[in-house]
């Protein structure tokens, strides 16, 4: 069976395959969006079309010099298979080279069973199905502290995990690669790919929900840091004699932000009785008291964001994950928060991508879709 590969930084063929897929682009084009030489492009280029990924259309003449080549991706040329683990469940979708779903699935998950039969029958569909010859590989995204070079689950206090070599003992069971990511960054590759991306070579990715996480991208690369150890957003400290957070600390962020945390504040204020999920506390989050906690809220993350933007000198941020329903409650305290705190770029560009459950598992299908064509 394939081992567990390892990742690989440089993604310029990926890259290359995402710009297609928004429409066909002739190599000068390539190298104008990407900043990279023509030498590179045709290197890459070639290579691509070799693999029956992308193609040559009819040449474009217009005024004097060489023609020039369109090139357009092949979409149903192979597909990566992604999946999303959820303490309750797993949502998995089949993608295509240009980033579009052929297919999406979700299934009852439980972490205290055996976590590698579970995931290996969740894929089972895909390979048993006519277009499973073309899946190049499965990604697997999933909360807590990853390390993508060995697909080891370091601590998923979520999943109740702790050390578990799950990348390499699914791949046993796979007839393709597999890889492992923190859930925020395979959905930060996806965005470096098909989103923010496509206009910024820097950018965060700010993940809300039932935690707090955050994905980095310096240079059109995903920051990992040694061992996976990066993007653990939602611990950075507020106040040591704050709230206790999952990880066992006092005062996280995301002991302040996550939905759970949300609702616990909202119950030592007296502002409500009841253990409220999501749905709830967006029902409420007009009302008196709601509101206030709420833009209190936005300020407290919008600092700690603040503090990131001013180190690493970012213009751009993407919000994603459940809790971005929220956002038109948060985003006036966290506005005011950017504002006053970020030192040269107060007016950092804030996009909110709509959300929905499968958007970690498409994350995970970039992830595997970048190595593989990578390598």
């Amino acid at each position: 069976m394939p081992s567990h590969p390892r990742y690989r930084e440089d993604l310029t063929r990926t890259e290359i395959l995402a710009l297609l897929g928004a429409g066909p682009l002739n190599r000068s084009q390539i190298a104008a969006r990407l900043g990279l030489g023509a030498a590179t492009v045709t290197e890459h280029t070639r290579r691509l079309v070799a693999l029956g990924y992308i193609r040559e259309l009819a040449p474009q003449v217009s005024g004097p010099g060489r023609p020039r080549v369109p090139l357009e991706v092949v979409a149903d040329a192979a597909y990566t298979l992604g999946l999303r683990v959820h303490p309750t469940h797993v949502v998995g979708v089949l993608v295509r080279l240009d980033g579009s779903e052929v297919d999406r699935f979700e299934i009852p998950f439980d972490p205290a069973d055996d976590p590698v039969s579970q995931l290996a029958d969740a894929c089972a569909g895909a390979f048993a199905a006519e277009t499973g010859s073309r899946v190049r590989g499965v990604g697997v995204a999933l909360p807590g502290v990853i390390d993508p070079t060995t697909g080891t689950v370091r601590l998923s206090p979520r999943l109740g995990w702790t050390g578990v070599p799950l990348g390499p003992a699914l791949a046993e069971r796979l007839p393709v690669p597999v890889l492992i990511d923190n859930d925020t960054r395979a959905s930060t590759t996806a965005e470096l790919l098909f989103g923010a991306g496509r206009e910024h070579d820097d950018f965060l990715v700010l993940a809300i929900g039932d935690g707090v996480g955050m994905g980095i991208v310096l240079g059109r690369r995903v920051h990992r840091g040694p061992d996976g150890v990066a993007g653990e957003f939602g611990h950075v400290p507020v106040d040591p004699s704050g709230p206790v957070c999952v990880c066992g600390r006092n005062g996280c962020l995301e002991a302040y932000v996550a939905d759970h945390a949300l609702a616990a504040r909202a119950r030592r204020r007296g502002l409500t009785d009841r253990d409220l999920d999501l749905d709830g506390l967006l029902a409420l989050a007009g009302a008196p008291g709601f509101a206030e906690l709420l833009a209190e809220t936005g300020a407290i993350l919008g600092r700690a964001v603040a503090g990131v933007v001013n180190v690493l000198a970012v213009r751009a941020l993407t919000v994603i994950g459940e809790s971005h329903v929220l956002w038109p409650y948060l985003e006036p305290g966290f506005s005011a928060a950017i504002g006053a705190g970020v030192v040269a770029f107060p007016d950092l560009d804030v996009r909110v991508r709509p959300w929905d459950d499968s958007a970690h598992a498409r994350g995970a299908a970039s992830l595997v879709l970048a190595a593989s064509i990578a390598s």
